[in-house]
């Protein structure tokens, strides 16, 4: 995640929402891309374009993004609002937090898939990518998935408590929702990306989705748990149990190791080559900077940030969806 700096010089982050020196209003600019303060007079000072706030921004203070002014209708959202087709309802006491929570989670994903040059048009190709943000209510359990381009969420998981319990239950080393928003698109990424396309070459590596009836591995997965040695297959339990999740596993990975190392080059780029576009380098650079990234964790009594080893077949497999985002 790159910082960015308003006109003052003082550092933007990604989420800021005002300066905290010059106190000017500041945001993400849909226009030019950019986290960027924003004149009185309602101009982008990265890209001098007159811009108006997110309604959401307005409205219910879950956003913090401008668009462009000259084609915002009344009542304008940006891209990222947009495409939350169903909203958690702002009058449960809880819910305008865990709102927040989530499109911030979504802001960061869009912002992780421009890094690894996604184009934006495949997100909007029909079906479009979208996301729903549903609560379990006494006669429905809501569950954290993907089906034809649309991603439900959960809004427990905006939970700290319920999603550390569930974390310990599941025996994952994290549990946050930018990590379900990014192993979810792997599966909006599947369907556009690798079904008809490259499936043969998926099939090689992951294992034949079709033939493995989804229901019952999974069952089985939580029945027995996985394989003795999953971890020289797979890069996690979870990614044991189908080669669809196995997939989105892979892909939310790469997706983790870019954005890591997007914020590295940015900020501390003495910790990171010049990696160009080549997936060893990349790899490499990663697990070298996770070095000092799981000590500054074990430093703070947290879980490792970055896996000690990357198996040779996990590293096909994400050489895999590398190739896939430099060609899709």
């Amino acid at each position: 995640m790159r910082t960015y700096a308003c006109q003052c010089g003082t550092p933007l982050f990604f989420g800021n929402r005002r300066c905290v020196e010059c106190e000017l209003h500041a945001g993400w600019c849909d226009v030019c891309a950019t986290t960027a303060a924003v004149s009185v007079e309602g101009t982008c000072l990265n890209c001098d374009t007159n811009v108006v706030a997110c309604t959401n921004r307005t409205t219910y203070d879950v956003c913090n993004c401008f668009v462009d002014a000259a084609t915002a209708a009344d009542g304008a959202l940006c891209r990222s609002c947009q495409m939350t087709t169903v909203a958690p309802d702002p009058s449960v006491h809880g819910n305008l937090r865990r709102w927040q929570l989530l499109e911030a989670a979504k802001r960061r994903l869009l912002y992780d898939l421009r890094t690894v040059g996604y184009p934006d048009d495949q997100l909007t190709a029909s079906p479009p990518l979208t996301f729903r943000f549903l609560s379990d209510t006494p006669e429905k359990h809501v569950v954290t998935g993907h089906a034809d381009g649309v991603i439900t969420i959960n809004t427990a998981e905006a939970d700290p408590v319920h999603r550390e319990s569930t974390r310990q239950q599941f025996g994952e080393p994290h549990r946050t929702l930018i990590g379900h928003m990014r192993h979810e698109t792997g599966h909006f990424f599947w369907m556009r990306e690798i079904v008809g396309h490259r499936t043969a070459d998926a099939t090689q590596l992951f294992g034949d989705a079709d033939a493995l009836p989804y229901a019952e591995t999974m069952k089985q997965y939580y029945d027995q748990g996985p394989p003795e040695d999953w971890n020289e297959r797979y890069i996690s339990t979870y990614a044991s149990s189908h080669p669809w999740e196995d997939f989105a596993e892979t892909y939310a990975f790469y997706l983790d190791m870019r954005a890591v190392l997007d914020t590295l080059r940015w900020n501390a780029p003495h910790l990171v080559a010049d990696l160009g576009d080549d997936l060893p380098a990349m790899l490499l650079s990663y697990c070298q900077a996770g070095i000092v990234l799981n000590e500054i964790n074990r430093t703070m009594g947290l879980t490792d940030l970055v896996p000690e080893v990357v198996p040779p077949p996990v590293v096909a497999k994400l050489q895999f969806v590398h190739d896939v985002f430099e060609k899709p």
